[in-house]
């Protein structure tokens, strides 16, 4: 009985090889070919995500395309609630009169103050990070209005200064831009940075001097302008004086950016 049992077991073990053995030898080539190409392919998705991955870690830490196309997102008039869907919570707020908020918003390239009142974007200034090449196409000073003089970019309505321990800086209202329909283009010089030059110092100050005592300007402000670049701009539909909470100072950055 033992006998006829084992001859069982075997005679069974024997079947299955020998269908195994025929799977195999009908399994057409290019079937198993077909295998091993959707396993190849399995893996060359794995390292095209992967790469992918790695792409976008690379463009958002050397490139300035996703700061920009968050920036591109903010506009004058539009809710308020868009800073905050874009850049997150504000990391710096500024009461000023009345219903009216100065919230500032970090990026990795800049910081943006923006004016709020009734919900709306009034006003906001853009404070780019050393190194960041802001899109300023639709600014009236072009493309390049971060890299020349004023004078050499835009051609000033309204023009204001501030000589101050609490900070120096030059703000202006610029004729032009792809939507001075709609909103004027603004701009100016801070030393959030870094302080101005004894000879800008000295230049910013006898603009000062002769705009408070409501003087003509026309001498001092070109002088000016001629020496000195922008290093902010923004858009605007309040009156250039209610920007000035809005700059950004060399102590404020310090503290938004240690």
């Amino acid at each position: 009985m033992q006998d006829e049992t084992t001859q069982d077991v075997q005679r069974n073990a024997d079947e299955e090889y020998d269908i195994l053995g025929m799977l195999k030898q009908k399994t057409p080539n290019s079937l198993v070919s077909i295998v091993v190409l959707i396993i190849g392919i399995s893996q060359f998705n794995d390292a095209i995500d992967m790469g992918g991955k790695g792409w976008d870690l690379f463009m958002s830490n050397f490139s300035d395309n996703p700061s920009n196309d968050r920036l591109s997102k903010v506009y004058v008039r539009a809710s308020s609630e868009v800073l905050d869907e874009t850049f997150g919570s504000p990391v710096y707020k500024k009461s000023s009169e009345g219903d009216t908020e100065i919230k500032y918003y970090k990026d990795g390239k800049f910081i943006l103050s923006a004016i709020i009142s009734n919900g709306t974007v009034d006003a906001f200034l853009v404070f780019p990070q050393p190194g960041f090449g802001a899109n300023t196409k639709e600014h009236a000073g072009g493309e390049n209005y971060l890299n020349d003089n004023f004078s050499d970019l835009t051609t000033p309505m309204n023009a204001m200064s501030n000589v101050a321990r609490t900070g120096n800086y030059y703000l202006e209202e610029a004729e032009g831009g792809h939507y001075e329909m709609l909103y004027s283009s603004i701009g100016g010089h801070s030393e959030y940075l870094a302080p101005l030059s004894n000879t800008q110092l000295q230049q910013l100050a006898e603009f000062n001097d002769v705009l408070m005592m409501d003087e003509d300007v026309t001498e001092s402000i070109t002088v000016l302008r001629a020496h000195m670049k922008p290093n902010f701009y923004g858009y605007s539909t309040v009156d250039i004086t209610a920007l000035e909470p809005a700059i950004l100072t060399r102590l404020e950055y310090e503290l938004l950016t240690k």
